[in-house]
């Protein structure tokens, strides 16, 4: 039997097994209305008082809930003096039920797909492990459309290289800057541009030698850092994804401007503008990314 065939014949015997009282409660029924119905269907005609009976209800209860069900269209008088009542055609009500329930439920993720926007894109989730890391990054290349900008060190890359090279082929453009000069298992394609971090790609030490930036079509992105536990940061928030990418961007102007002037850079700011980093950042930020500190996002 087909898997498919197999799980909807499992839920149809779980429905099936459902008590009716218990399944027109799911229905939206009330408790003394699911137990006044239920009574009703075993026991019909009948009057209030014989359904409390059946029911087990207070009779001032059921005359409640016999009214709600009357303007429910779930039952109907048939008789005066004193009123009996009856089940409307149990295939009249519930198909009823059934048509404006699937109606409304359209309607509703109209309006939320109009109105809403998805949650995901308004908050930063966070990834653990580095199996979960890896995941969520696979699934980032696989999905990219246009173009993928990816920044780190060779050996954190070189698991994707598979991943990155599919999206080559299939026309997307991705951009590598790198802490190294090639990637292992990634060969020359016209829409794969390697560029060497800084101009010569040499290793700078933690925190980069453990991070992994991407944006994939500037509609997401992932920062993750491996060094000890394995995290990540994730989101399609649109001003975060913005700023990722313009430092990227950035990144490729650095690398385009050491590669013109590197010796003279080295000698104004020191060599990888170790000068010019001691003066402008802030004490301690590269032990904070490694160990992960900082606020949280659940």
């Amino acid at each position: 039997m087909p898997l498919h065939a197999a799980k909807n014949k499992n839920a149809d015997s779980r429905h099936a097994a459902m008590p009716l009282a218990a399944a027109l409660r799911e229905l939206g029924f009330t408790d003394y209305e699911a137990r006044a119905y239920v009574a009703l269907a075993a026991t019909q005609p009948a009057t209030a008082y014989e359904i409390a009976k059946k029911a087990g209800l207070p009779r001032a209860n059921v005359y409640a809930a016999l009214h709600n069900l009357v303007a429910k269209g779930a039952i109907q008088p048939v008789t005066e003096n004193p009123v009996r009542y009856v089940p409307v055609a149990p295939e009249q009500f519930f198909r009823r039920i059934q048509r404006t329930t699937a109606s409304l439920c359209e309607d509703v993720v109209s309006a939320m797909r109009q109105s809403v926007k998805p949650a995901e894109s308004a908050y930063v989730s966070i990834c653990r492990g580095e199996h979960e890391v890896h995941a969520k990054l696979t699934d980032m290349i696989g999905r990219a459309r246009e173009h993928i900008w990816m920044k780190g060190p060779v050996a954190l890359i070189e698991p994707h290289a598979g991943a990155l090279a599919a999206a080559a082929r299939r026309g997307v453009k991705v951009f590598l800057i790198l802490f190294g000069k090639s990637v292992s298992g990634l060969k020359p394609h016209k829409r794969i541009q390697l560029i060497p971090h800084e101009g010569d790609g040499k290793p700078h030490g933690p925190p980069s030698d453990r991070m992994l930036t991407t944006v994939v079509d500037s509609e997401c992105m992932l920062i993750a850092s491996l060094a000890g536990k394995a995290k990540a940061s994730f989101t399609r928030d649109y001003s975060i994804v913005y700023v990722i990418e313009t430092l990227l961007l950035h990144e490729v102007y650095l690398a385009e401007i050491h590669a013109a002037f590197g010796s003279q850079l080295d000698s104004r700011f020191g060599r990888q503008l170790g000068r010019l980093r001691r003066k402008y950042r802030p004490r301690g930020r590269e032990q904070q990314m490694l160990e992960g500190g900082g606020p949280e996002t659940p």
